[in-house]
């Protein structure tokens, strides 16, 4: 049997119950006897020495005198599977996030985003994302720099508010959302387009998620296919505050600025 096959029937048997994991995280508490196991993890006493007996054939465990105890071997491998589950758990947390976001942000900082507070669309709570960035919003503090591939009314009334407060806001919209804003928001669209707080640059490919930068930190939104919010995650982690401001840049970088691009537009109408 290959080593990579004998390691994969060592996990098998690990995980084989939760049994199993509760006696080796017990004896990688401190040392113990069968019955003293059988007490405290409720199972039979066959099936503690069976769980003994194959722990101890891959010298996870050893016996000295009447007391079983975890090696250094055994006492690793249950850090290992823990920080695997605790992987799993986190995974699973953060997965309507991830679903939505694509290869753009493969570069985002793991370990940061671990440290955001995240809200997400579930059944109980659909619309709890997009109540959570309507409050972050119309919280945000001076100068604020967005990426927003969607155009929604009461977006444009707190943007409204903002700079009316003495904010200066410069976004990042595509053309999918200009088009949306001539249609159904021409009103906000010329008020935005003629403040001077106010900066738009369109950027000709859809963009991939929603980004807000304030001075207290940043916020990632991501978007279904429908353009519904499905997920948030806010934070004040300098190495993701980067990250986002990095984005921004990118983004804005590639795009032009709204009387740029319909001077081009109309360019291209003669």
């Amino acid at each position: 049997m290959r080593h990579d096959e004998q390691a994969f029937g060592d996990v098998q048997f690990l995980i084989g119950s939760p049994q199993r994991r509760r006696v080796l995280a017990a004896l990688c508490a401190e040392p113990a006897r069968p019955h003293e196991l059988c007490a405290d993890i409720d199972a039979t006493r066959t099936t503690i020495q069976r769980i003994l007996a194959g722990f101890r054939d891959r010298r996870w465990v050893v016996k000295h005198d009447g007391d079983y105890r975890a090696t250094v071997t055994g006492r690793r491998v249950y850090r290992r599977y823990e920080a695997l589950l605790s992987e799993a758990a986190r995974a699973r947390e953060f997965g309507p996030l991830a679903a939505h976001l694509g290869p753009a942000t493969d570069d985002l900082p793991i370990d940061a985003v671990e440290t955001g507070q995240l809200t997400v669309s579930e059944d109980g709570n659909p619309l709890a994302p997009l109540s959570r960035f309507t409050e972050w919003f119309r919280a945000a503090e001076g100068e604020i720099d967005a990426i927003t591939p969607v155009v929604a009314q009461p977006f444009n009334d707190i943007g409204v508010e903002l700079v009316e407060s003495g904010s200066d806001i410069q976004m990042v919209i595509d053309r999918t959302v200009l088009e949306q804003s001539r249609a159904n928001h021409e009103s906000e669209l010329t008020f935005a387009v003629g403040h001077e707080r106010i900066g738009i640059y369109v950027h000709e490919a859809l963009l991939p998620f929603g980004l807000a930068i304030d001075d207290r930190g940043c916020c990632l939104v991501v978007y279904d296919d429908s353009g519904n919010i499905r997920g948030l995650l806010e934070s004040t982690s300098d190495e993701l505050c980067a990250w986002a401001s990095g984005a921004f840049e990118r983004y804005r970088s590639e795009a032009v600025s709204i009387s740029e691009y319909e001077a081009r537009a109309l360019e291209g109408e003669h």
